[in-house]
């Protein structure tokens, strides 16, 4: 099964021993959807992907206005190399969040939980806002349009400066199905796009959140951990 909106994963040649990973476990659960791959220099392994390749000696910001000029849609879910599928997506509900950001009545729908004091959408109890609701770079569903007009009102800026300096136009959601548990002090697992948000955690492997998850995809994919380190 498939999604009807092509998939942007942005990603960068320092995480090369993370692609088979991520994409084999993509392969596995996202089954026959459009992917493209923003990266910084072409690539051999991602030849079965509509490769955009950006300047990488440009900030994270000024890169998205490069990749977004090249891509044909004007809705997509976007997410980084390390936001790794460890079940499966609850296709029916994501379809259904994709119906509002292309009916124009959400301008994001972030899939994933955060923070607490949760305020219902008056559309669709299982969509909710707070502080944490606003477009962020977790694995979220949005248009060109909103995505570009972010990048072009702010400066050019590291990918950490850009998540702080967005602010919410109030028609950003975040989901809730309510069957969601804790990860960590900040965020929930998704039921709706399962991941580990996320795998690296300042250059190596965040084994303190998912060992359990990481445990089994380290042992499929013959990864050896300590390579990257873990922490």
């Amino acid at each position: 099964m498939g999604i009807s909106v092509p998939i942007i994963v942005y990603t960068h040649t320092d995480m090369k021993d993370v692609w088979p990973m991520f994409f084999g476990q993509f392969k596995k659960y996202i089954g026959d959807t459009k992917v493209y791959v923003a990266v910084n220099k072409e690539s051999d392994e991602l030849s079965m992907y509509n490769q955009i390749v950006y300047d990488d000696s440009k900030q994270y910001t000024e890169r998205w206005n490069e990749i977004l000029e090249l891509i044909q849609e004007e809705f997509f879910i976007f997410l980084h190399e390390d936001m790794i599928l460890f079940s499966n997506p609850n296709f029916q509900l994501l379809e259904k969040y994709i119906g509002y950001v292309t009916g124009n009545l959400a301008e994001s729908i972030k899939l994933i939980l955060a923070g607490d004091r949760f305020e219902e959408w008056s559309v669709d109890k299982t969509l909710v806002t707070n502080e944490y609701a606003k477009f962020s770079i977790q694995p979220t569903i949005t248009t060109k349009k909103v995505f570009k007009e972010l990048v072009n009102n702010l400066p050019p800026m590291t990918i950490w400066k850009f998540e702080e300096a967005i602010i919410s136009a109030g028609r950003d959601f975040m989901v809730r199905v309510g069957d969601e548990k804790k990860r960590g002090m900040y965020h929930y697992d998704s039921s709706v796009f399962p991941y580990i948000a996320t795998a690296i955690n300042k250059g190596k492997w965040n084994y303190s959140e998912y060992q359990t998850e990481l445990d089994s995809l380290f042992a499929e994919y013959q990864i050896n951990p300590f390579e990257r380190g873990i922490v």
